[in-house]
Order: C-alpha cells, then structure tokens, then sequence
C-alpha cells in the first residue's frame, strides 16, 4: 500500500473556536495534528495522501503544500458537504479507493507502529481492517470514543453508544472498494451516512475485520483537554509516541500534563506554618486550633498496645463506630471514620461533585472545603457572611442552582467561631441537598449540644467530627462523620479501605474513655479563651470577638496594623499565630489558638507590646 485517504473536512468546533486555525491546523506542540499525521504515513512508505478538505479548505491546502517537511505526494479532494457525517467524505475520494489503501482521520496522532501492524495483518480478498485497542481504560474520552464489538476478529458491532464491547476503534483503517459500495449503499437510502455505518453494514456480511494495535500509543485530539493530553505524551514519548512499546525516555515534569487541567490549576493547602514551628524550637503553636496538651497517659498507653499489632491490617474500626454511635445514641451503620476530618470532606466532594457542578460556601470559612472542591474540576460558590458575621441563609438559599450537589456549614465556624442556629440549618436542610455540618469545635462551645439527631429526619445530613481539636489527636488523624446509613454506604463506594491506622483507633476509644481528664481539659481551655479576651480586648483599637471553639478572633483594622504584619511581629517574639487571608477572612483578621497558660501570658505579652506602641508614638 503506497497510498492514504486522510479526512480533513470536518469543522472541529469542540476543538477550535470559529476563528481560530482550522481543526487539522490545529498545533500539537507546535507542530500541525495533520502535518504530524501525514509525516507518520510517509515513514511507514505511504506515497501519495489523498487530503479530503471542506471546511476553510484551502488554508489546508497551501499550509500543506509549503510544509517543506512532507515528502509524499499530496492530492486535495474538496467535500462540500462537509457539514455531513464523515462518511460522505470518504465518498467524496471514491476514485482513489479503487485498490487497497490506508484510512485516517485528520485528529488522531498514533505511533508508526499501528500503520506497519495493519499493513501486515492478513485479510481474506475483499475484506477490509479496522485497528482496534483492546486495552480499553487507557481510551482518553471513553464516553466519546467509538466501541467495537468482535466475534474473533471479526466486527459485528461499532457505535458510540454501544453497551457491550471488547475494544475501541483508533481511526486507522485499511479499506478497499467494498467500503465505497457499502457507503453508496447507505447513502443512496438516507442522504447521508458515517464510517460507522458503512463498518457495520461489510461487518454484517463478515468481511470487516479488527486488527490489534497492541500496546502501540494513540490518542483522538477532539477536545482541548485531548489536546493537551497529546503534547505531554509527546514530550514523554517523543515525536513517535515511543513507537516500540516501553520505548522513549520519561520527562518528570510533563507528567503533570497528564492530570486534568483543574488538578494542574489546583493549589495544595498551605503547610509553611507547621514546617517553620517544627525548625524553630520554643515557638508557642498558636496558629492552627491544635490542642495544647499531649495525649494523656490512657491514651499514650493504648497506642504502645496496638502498635504491638502493626504487622496487622486494622482491626478495630467495628469497635469505634459502635462507641461512637452509642455516644450520639444511633448505631454503628451510621457512623464513617476518616483520617481526620479532612479526608472525609475530600471523601464527600470526590462522592458527590463532578467536574463543573458547584459547591455551595459561607464565606470566611474552613479553606479546606474550596481547595478539594476545585481539585474535582468543581466550582466554589462563595455566599459572604452577614456583616455582623452571621450565617446568611437568605443568600445561600438564592445562590442555590440545578448544578448545585453540596453544601458545607461549619458550625462553630473556623474563622468567626460562631454557630449556625437549629432553625436556619433546618431551612437548609429541608432543600434535601447533600449537607455537611462540620462540628470540628462543638465541643468548645457553650452547651456542646450537636446537630447529630437532625440526621434522623433529614437524610441528606451528615454532620462532620473530629478528635483532632478538643481530643488533641491532631497528629493521630482521626474524624468521622454521623449521616444516614444510604450515605455512609454510598460513601464508602469511594473511601479506601483501611484509611486509618491501628494505633488512631485504639487512641480514639481510649480518649472517649478517658472522661475526666478531657473534663479538666476543656474546663483549662474555656478559662484561657476567657483570659485572652479579657486582657486583649483593653488592647487599644483591637477588636476581640469571643468564639465558641478554641480560638479567639482578632480584627485589628482600627488599628492600622495589617494581619501579615501581625503574625510577622510576634513570630520575632516567639509566638506563631494565623492570618486569615487564604480563609477569605479579609487583610485585618488574626486567629489566635488558645494554648496552655504559659503560652498565653506570653502571646498577651507580645501583642501589648505591639499594639501599646502603636497607640503610643514616640514624639520626636
């Protein structure tokens, strides 16, 4: 075979927009797909390439034509009806089938390896061949991808919309006259008709075969997101997408051009402020709502047991569900255990959001919620908090819309530190729309009551928990989530097993155990809230809001003083506290984690020193 018919006709709108480059001009880095395509065919001998051009043809056409680096004989065949499925292109070159060839579409890059494979397949006199990939979840765009059903080799089904199928067509096939008749056939009766059609009516009669383009790399460039998936396999496989299979040598950083384009846009969450209290030693750990005090004796007496059984999966998980349910008086099925808090909002997001679909936030609030959301491809919808920082339902309720799949209320609330009340929570509830009501610092609050029982009513409640902030288990990782069991089973669809570790969980029961001394410690914790507020709200200009949880928020805009430089200034006296910005809490907000008494008396410290001096200007 010395010759290729290549359908470059179509109008390729999902690809390039009305004003851009024609879709077969279309640059892969930066070389043209049809110029890549066609310097394929004249590697593996093909001669002479039949271009059928429709759409803004000739600019095809003489790009083509000055391209210094095609060797192979070119001949233009125009198709008016390019509007027409594409089948009626290859019509429209009927005089050049009139022997043996090779068919190509003008968006599908492919190794050299897939041509030499059809070129030597064996066929009965004719038959013609279709390359198909047996490896099916390597497909780019599966949903779009056109599906083979096979008896043997032999086709006897090709669609998009197939159900059951054993491969999926490459868009590279070796034909021969009996496609043409066929093609005429089907569009004698209808008008018009697809390569599928004309594929299906020769595999009817047992004469189009499949031919297995084994692990050879090929890729359908109909999306920018296809696009962009075939630059960075060009980058890691080179110009022939390795040829060989396990050929090319790998690029690390165009890996990245593999993940969608919202994972590559996403930002990971902000971990400098733990990594600089780990290297300097002495820093009073302020900033991140960690409890002051190291596990107790109970606790740290519990881990050492399970550690002893670590060369064993967990076991114990059955155990904390059941405790934890008797706790919020419903069983076990209720209850989800995550690896802190965190991983169940990412658990939630994953189960629930697809790419574009929105995810309702009050804002300022727990960064976490915005960041896993658009690491889905999902969209944040960010409904501000009153000006008085209260909830605003009204607002949430409006900015609702048929894309809307989740909605997050953390009550207390991570930055305000206030509470949704009962009865607007029910308003939302009553949407029947996924819920999460991240109780993550009920304990701290004034009558710790939680929203737990609501689950009952409302099923698409699920009210989050954690042990990391009241239970100070923050570096054990461990959080669940109370909903109804049709949630938590459609949850763990989607969690992994095994997501939390032997010693989390035996620390976790042995802290629900330890009654008194979480007692003695929350009561430590109330009353160092109640000395910071006390002695920061004498602090001229300083605005102290008191929280039901384990902070205390601070507005310092009367004062003149920004956060940043805040956090700045007391980090040189040893204390580390968080500005607000990446929680969308505005320039002028400071969260200050309430720590043991000796941590306190020295952040108190420092900020009169700061703010003392800033009401007292020297007079020169």
């Amino acid at each position: 075979m010395a010759r290729a018919i290549v359908l470059a006709a179509g109008r390729g709108s999902r690809l390039v927009a009305e004003h851009e480059l024609p879709k077969p001009l279309k640059p892969v880095a930066g070389v043209p797909l049809l110029v890549r395509i066609l310097r394929t065919l004249q590697t593996e001998g093909i001669r002479e390439a039949v271009v059928v051009i429709g759409d803004r043809g000739e600019s095809i056409r003489k790009a083509l034509l000055t391209d210094p680096s095609l060797l192979l004989k070119l001949r233009f065949v125009e198709n008016l009806d390019f509007h027409k499925k594409n089948g009626v292109s290859l019509l429209a070159a009927r005089e050049f089938v009139d022997r043996e060839c090779l068919l190509t579409m003008a968006d599908h890059l492919y190794s050299p390896e897939i041509v030499r494979r059809l070129q030597a397949f064996d066929m009965p006199r004719g038959a013609c061949a279709l390359g198909v990939d047996y490896d099916i979840e390597r497909c780019f765009d599966l949903d779009d991808a056109t599906k083979v059903k096979l008896d043997g080799v032999r086709i006897t089904g090709i669609a998009k919309e197939l159900d059951a199928y054993d491969a999926i067509d490459t868009g590279v096939f070796r034909i021969g006259p009996a496609l043409i008749e066929e093609l005429e056939r089907v569009y004698e009766v209808s008008g018009d008709c697809s390569l599928s059609e004309g594929v299906g009516a020769l595999a009817r009669r047992g004469r189009f075969l499949a031919c297995s383009v084994g692990e050879a790399r090929w890729i359908d460039v109909d999306t920018p997101d296809a696009a962009a998936r075939a630059e960075a396999m060009l980058r890691v496989f080179g110009e022939a997408l390795g040829d060989e299979p396990g050929a090319g040598r790998i690029d690390a950083e165009s890996v990245e051009m593999f993940a969608p384009s919202w994972v590559r846009a996403a930002k990971p969450y902000d971990e400098d402020h733990f990594a600089l209290a780990e290297r300097q030693a002495g820093l009073a750990r302020m900033m991140s709502n960690e409890s002051p005090f190291a596990p107790s004796e109970r606790v740290l007496s519990a881990i050492v047991e399970a550690a002893l059984g670590g060369n064993r999966y967990p076991a114990r998980a059955g155990d904390l569900r059941r405790k934890l349910g008797e706790r919020e008086g419903v069983d076990a099925e209720h209850v989800l255990l995550g690896a802190g808090s965190a991983e169940l909002i990412d658990l939630v997001v994953r189960t629930f959001v697809a790419p574009g679909e929105e995810v309702l936030l009050s804002v300022p609030t727990f960064s976490m919620y915005e960041a896993r959301t658009r690491v889905v491809g999902g969209i944040p919808v960010l409904v501000p908090m009153t000006e008085d920082a209260g909830f605003d339902v009204a607002a949430l309720i409006s900015a609702i819309t048929e894309r809307t799949k989740v909605i997050f209320l953390c009550t207390p609330n991570n930055p305000t530190g206030n509470r949704l009340p009962e009865a607007d929570l029910r308003r939302i509830l009553a949407l029947g729309l996924p819920t999460v009501v991240d109780e993550a610092y009920v304990e701290f609050a004034e009558d710790a009551r939680t929203m737990a029982p609501l689950v009952a009513e409302y099923p698409n409640a699920l009210v989050l928990r954690t042990f990391s902030k009241a239970y100070g288990l923050a570096g054990l990782r461990v959080g669940y989530l109370i909903a109804h069991p049709a949630q938590i089973r459609l949850l763990g669809r989607v969690k992994v097993p095994w997501n939390l570790p032997t010693v989390s969980i035996a620390a976790a029961l042995a802290a629900l155990d330890d009654v008194a001394e979480q007692s003695k410690r929350l009561d430590a914790l109330h009353e160092g809230a109640e000395y910071l507020v006390a002695e920061l709200s004498r602090l001229p200009g300083l605005q102290v809001t008191p929280c039901e949880a384990n902070f205390v928020l601070v507005d310092t805009s009367a004062t003149g003083v920004s956060a940043e430089s805040v956090v700045a200034r007391m980090l040189a006296r040893g204390v580390l506290l968080r500005s607000l910005r990446s929680h969308r809490g505005g320039r002028s907000l400071v969260r200050i984690t309430i720590g043991d008494e000796p941590q306190n008396r020295r952040c108190v410290a420092g900020l009169k020193e700061i703010f003392l001096a800033v009401s007292q200007p020297s007079v020169q």
